[in-house]
């Protein structure tokens, strides 16, 4: 079994074997997923050597720093994928994805068999769609976003770079969605609206409005509550 095809970003679909950043729950997750959905093999992980902690394996897999992950994992001969969450608002996703691809990568993407998509989605590099998400036509999803189990991502939308979708978040037609912005489980987004890059939209918040600057976005109708400390 395999994951949908979609328009990929020119380099993440080859076959070269992956090396996964990050040894947590979202980095096993991303194991699991393109062990058992993908024809990609996974080879190892890379973790900022602050975070390491001795760790040598996972799933039998070598565990190496991040640092040094060029040296055991050329970017000539593998891939990568980077498929941590929203830490610092999808800053830390975004600062190992522009470390990796001044460092050579390519990098992997995942569309889940299971999730509805179509042939003419755009989708840039190092993103993740996981299991029952929806993306329908005329979509383009930007580099280094995440779209988690169920989100409904309609016609016509702009997911700009750096963007984390939770579980069971809905985005109406013709929305656009700043970099790095954050969308929380069940949030919903009515049509036509725009968000501005570093939103954090609060789970179950309804967003009837446009956004104008960044922070967290909590209620129905959701109103702006400050820097989003996160």
């Amino acid at each position: 079994m395999s994951g949908a095809e979609v328009l990929a970003a020119p380099g993440q679909n080859d076959d070269r074997p992956l090396v996964i950043f990050g040894t947590g729950a979202l980095s096993s997750l991303a194991w699991y997923v393109f062990t058992h959905d993908s024809p990609r093999e996974v080879a190892g992980f890379a973790v900022d050597a602050s975070h390491r902690r001795g760790m040598q394996s996972l799933h039998g897999l070598p565990v190496v720093d991040f640092e040094d992950v060029a040296a055991r994992f050329p970017p000539d001969a593998f891939a990568i994928s980077i498929p941590t969450g929203w830490t610092r608002m999808n800053a830390l996703r975004a600062d190992r994805f522009l470390a990796a691809r001044a460092a050579g990568y390519a990098f992997a993407s995942y569309v889940s068999s299971r999730a509805l998509v179509w042939p003419d989605l755009e989708l840039g590099a190092n993103c993740m769609i996981h299991d029952g998400a929806i993306v329908q036509p005329y979509t383009r999803i930007g580099d280094n976003c995440i779209v988690r189990s169920g989100a409904h991502v309609s016609h016509h939308c702009t997911i700009a770079d750096h963007c984390f979708i939770a579980a069971r978040a809905v985005i109406a037609g013709e929305v656009t969605v700043g970099e790095g912005c954050v969308l929380g489980a069940n949030c919903t987004l009515r049509d036509g609206v725009s968000l501005s890059a570093g939103c954090f939209v609060g789970a179950g918040a309804v967003l009837a409005r446009n956004t104008d600057k960044p922070g967290l976005y909590l209620g129905s109708p959701a109103r702006w509550r400050g820097d989003a400390q996160v």
